[in-house]
């Protein structure tokens, strides 16, 4: 009989410590979670770029949208704010971690200029790139030369003190052989081209 009590309780034990292996043996809330999708992925510095490095990616986008140019310098009003947006929007899709501005205050006088490359606030000032353009338009083909002269005297009248070590760049693109003639003849300029030479791209660059 004892023995029969004892096998019982034997029984009982062993169901009662048995596992329900069914079952998780951690709390509910110890659970492991799912897994958060990643973060986005930004840049976190960025790269300076030279002045060679920042004509060569102007020179690029020309020459990439050639036909879609074609299309926009009759337009009454210019083009120059389409392709402000547009070489910033390739400058930043370069697959360097560039920093580009358009229109930044530059100035003493708070006035504006067309770009500022590379970020001021990584960078030292003597990589920074403070850039003037104009774009020939259907518009302005005989004043379009006079206005990159005007950008130079421009660039040349003075920068915020802390850019004055800064490169300056007066960059202009164009499409007229008149324009080509004049330019030919300043004193200073490049002229590069798109492959098919339908838009020649002229720079002007110093420092300090």
């Amino acid at each position: 009989m004892n023995t029969a009590f004892d096998l019982l309780l034997l029984s009982l034990a062993a169901k009662a410590g048995r596992r329900d292996l069914s079952t998780p043996s951690v709390a509910p809330f110890s659970q492991p979670q799912p897994a958060r999708p990643p973060a986005p992925h930004w840049r976190t510095g960025s790269m300076p770029l030279s002045p060679r490095d920042f004509l060569a990616l102007v020179q690029a986008w020309a020459g990439a949208n050639v036909a879609r140019i074609r299309n926009v310098w009759p337009l009454q009003g210019g083009w120059e704010a389409w392709a402000q947006a547009e070489i910033a929007a390739f400058v930043n899709a370069d697959d360097r971690p560039t920093w580009i501005m358009r229109e930044p205050r530059v100035y003493p006088d708070n006035a504006r200029a067309d770009f500022l490359v590379n970020d001021p606030f990584q960078n030292e000032a003597t990589d920074e790139i403070v850039v003037e353009m104009k774009c020939e338009s259907l518009g302005n083909w005989d004043a379009f030369v006079e206005g990159l002269r005007y950008d130079v005297y421009k660039l040349n009248g003075g920068l915020r003190l802390d850019l004055a070590p800064a490169h300056r760049m007066a960059l202009g693109i164009f499409f007229s052989p008149e324009s080509e003639a004049q330019l030919a003849q300043l004193h200073g300029f490049t002229i590069a081209y798109t492959p098919d030479r339908e838009i020649g791209i002229a720079s002007m660059v110093w420092q300090g």
